[in-house]
């Protein structure tokens, strides 16, 4: 791995209009309007300076994003900072649009380089994988996801189950067809289900390593047709490791799993950090309970080293996404202290062969 030119870009997108997100935003926006010292403004703020120094590292800037739209905008765009612009930059597709971009930004200012990009919203993923298959050929892509949540399901599915019946989402979402409604626009929530409609990867390429949600047997009713989408998926390819896997000893069938589903010459990694939530990060946007340890986490980029070291496959690129930069290094009264840029940066040292992780 270490003769290829690698590429760190960062895609600061965090467009949520979830009224928690919102709240601390806004605070953010206050506390700079009276002059507060923030350490970082983004992922790529903070972790840039130090992955520059990795052996083959560079750097290739940032994507574009106005600051209303990034995790701490600018105080002089207070006004433009509310649920209603959010959800209308949803609403026509903003993040797709991002998408888009993101996937000429990687042809334009990264390749031929491997990329690798840091970043807030999971669905700008799906530019860097756009461009990736575009150059080695959906066939030949493995991608493996570490995410504690599977994200492919329609979110009007998702929250259907979770709110009343009357709810008034559209309950019949055909992916690919333009008949989207806003609540099943592209997004951090079901990009997969995108890209695989849009004949970008394949079901039976992607691999989802640590999700929390994966189905029951003896799932709750209102679940049922959560359950049947989730799981049609994994009829049509997909392949899940999920989180209770990782109870006792795991390493063995990780490797297995890791060894066996991935069948292509080449590799890509998307790590959401909410996979480790509560466990091994603080500071991920998305923590609606406990995710994988450190040790875990480790693991799993250790074995697809391997595999690369051992050239039964190539790892051409790998993302790190969903920071939630209010939260980064911070430390409770009770003694509680998020290290996510240390795990971040042993993450990136493990997945690449460095053999200096501490």
């Amino acid at each position: 791995m270490g003769q290829y030119r690698k590429k760190v870009f960062g895609v600061a997108l965090d467009a949520s209009d979830d009224p928690w997100s919102l709240q601390l935003k806004l605070a953010s926006m206050m506390s700079a309007e009276n002059s507060a010292d923030f350490l970082h403004l983004d992922p790529y703020d903070a972790l840039a300076k130090d992955v520059a120094d990795f052996q083959h590292f560079e750097l290739a800037g940032k994507y574009p994003i106005p600051s209303w739209l990034g995790p701490r905008p600018c105080a002089s765009d207070l006004h433009l900072v509310n649920a209603k612009n959010l959800q209308q930059f949803v609403a026509k597709g903003g993040f797709f649009e991002t998408k888009k971009g993101v996937r000429d930004f990687v042809e334009r200012k990264v390749f031929p380089a491997f990329p690798i990009m840091l970043g807030i919203d999971h669905s700008a993923t799906g530019g860097v994988v756009a461009a990736l298959a575009k150059r080695y050929g959906q066939e030949r892509i493995s991608i493996v996801v570490l995410d504690r949540h599977f994200d492919a399901i329609p979110l009007s599915l998702r929250m259907d189950s979770l709110l009343k019946p009357t709810s008034g989402f559209n309950k019949n979402i055909t992916f690919g067809s333009g008949d989207v409604t806003e609540v099943d626009q592209y997004c951090c929530g079901n990009f997969w289900a995108y890209l695989i409609e849009g004949g970008i990867v394949l079901p039976e390429n992607l691999l989802f390593v640590g999700v929390g949600d994966y189905p029951e047997k003896n799932i709750d009713s209102k679940w049922k047709r959560f359950k049947e989408s989730y799981l049609s998926f994994e009829d049509r390819g997909c392949s899940f490791f999920p989180l209770w896997k990782f109870d006792g000893f795991y390493i063995d069938s990780l490797a297995r799993f890791l060894n066996e589903k991935i069948r292509t010459p080449y590799v890509y990694v998307s790590l959401d950090l909410d996979v480790g939530a509560y466990n091994c990060t603080y500071a991920a946007r998305y923590m609606d309970g406990i995710g994988i340890n450190r040790q875990n986490l480790l693991d799993i980029a250790g074995i697809i080293a391997d595999g690369n070291r051992n050239k039964n496959y190539r790892l051409v690129g790998f993302d790190i996404m969903e920071f939630n930069m209010h939260f980064l290094g911070i430390k409770t009264t009770e003694g509680i202290e998020d290290s996510t840029l240390f795990l971040v940066q042993n993450f990136i040292k493990t997945l690449t062969f460095s053999k200096d992780v501490e």
